[in-house]
């Protein structure tokens, strides 16, 4: 190996994700570097393993028997100010990206407050909230990715190249081979006073809103247009006229503070969740004859 690179074995991805759920991976790297990515997953060819890239575990379940591959986690960090642009490695909190551009005085971001994960993970799951998403204001996005003759590239997307979608971008699919290294923000010229006044008015609504619990924000997709612009029915409030608040599977609960938000109450282990999620899908699709898509990706 050309790179000596952090390998760790039989890790537990419990306190790799929000929702403190899964068992081990196989194999886990830390990728600090391009090429750390390129290593590892050189190493998982080796091994003839599949591998998956892993950032901040916000929007994920694993399942209990973990993950038979090999986990890769970008580190690459780094928040940079470039004019009304906002450059982030895509290991950067989210939260740090925001904390960076109110400081230097850029507005756009302020509805990430409290949201968790990185920038990369943002990206891939076109991440918003409150009528925002990530795919305003990207401008660009750095990828890692391999070429037809197996050569390892770095390639930049455009914005209309992401394939963005409500909860979706190109980048999000378990069969996906390409890295996201960094994200250009395009936001504007705000005032700090104005924009730490909206923060903090979100994350007052965030905290009456999100569950304390561990969880792994919202389960399922809001029911939009096709275009993903508009909003058809809002998911909390259909699974709430099922009666589904507080109803528990092992240790996994409807949050009775959100109704679309599955939360580990107790010692719940991921097939509590999965069990959950199915019991929710039937009994919206019983109602209302709505086919309930999940926002979390099952690993």
């Amino acid at each position: 190996m050309g790179v000596m690179i952090d390998i760790k074995e039989n890790e537990s991805l419990s306190k790799h994700t929000t929702f403190k759920l899964g068992g081990p991976a196989r194999y886990l790297v830390a990728a600090k570097t391009k090429e750390d990515i390129i290593e590892a997953v050189n190493f998982a060819k080796e091994k003839e393993l599949p591998f998956y890239i892993l950032g901040g575990g916000s929007n994920i379940l694993i399942r209990d028997e973990g993950y038979n591959g090999v986990i890769i986690k970008p580190q690459i960090g780094g928040v940079r100010i470039e004019e009304d642009r906002i450059i982030a490695g895509a290991g950067a909190l989210l939260s740090q990206a925001m904390n960076m551009s109110i400081q230097s005085g850029l507005a756009g971001l302020e509805w990430a407050a409290g949201v968790p994960g990185a920038t990369g993970g943002a990206i891939n799951g076109n991440a918003g909230a409150y009528g925002q998403s990530m795919s305003d204001l990207v401008e660009s996005v750095l990828v890692l990715e391999e070429d037809l003759n197996g050569n390892w590239i770095e390639k930049k997307y455009k914005m209309e190249d992401c394939g963005f979608l409500y909860r979706k971008s190109c980048f999000k699919d378990k069969e996906n081979k390409k890295f996201i290294i960094e994200t250009e923000l395009k936001l504007r010229k705000g005032n700090k006073e104005e924009s730490m006044a909206k923060i903090k008015d979100i994350l007052t609504q965030r905290r009456e809103k999100v569950p304390p619990q561990p969880s792994a924000g919202c389960v399922f997709k809001n029911i939009k247009s096709p275009d993903g612009k508009e909003l058809i029915r809002a998911v909390g409030p259909l699974i709430q006229e099922c009666g589904l608040k507080g109803v528990r599977v092992g240790g996994a609960e409807v949050s009775p503070v959100h109704a679309n938000y599955i939360v580990n109450a107790d010692n719940a282990t991921s097939q509590d969740v999965i069990d959950l999620i199915k019991i929710v899908q039937e009994k919206v699709k019983e109602k209302f004859n709505m086919d309930l898509e999940t926002e979390i990706v099952v690993l």
